[in-house]
């Protein structure tokens, strides 16, 4: 099993902070995650991504932080 890594940027004005430490806490199992603020996007550092998992961790992980972002801008703006 070789470690994987990804560099992700998230704008601050589409991607909630709450979510993405959510789904930091949910794929825990899966990657390391560091995050921290950098201009107007959250930058999350993705490190020992599991790589006996089927499917696209990385991928997932970004949809799971849109799809819960969005349920919290929703909620705020209600």
């Amino acid at each position: 099993m070789s470690a994987r890594s990804a560099s992700i940027k998230l704008h601050r004005e589409i991607y909630a902070e709450e979510a993405i430490a959510d789904a930091a806490a949910t794929f825990e199992g899966y990657a390391h995650f560091a995050v921290k603020p950098e201009g107007d996007h959250f930058v999350v550092e993705m490190s020992d991504i599991e790589s006996e998992v089927e499917g696209d961790v990385v991928a997932e992980f970004c949809n799971f932080v849109l799809a819960n972002s969005a349920v919290i801008r929703r909620g705020s703006h209600a």
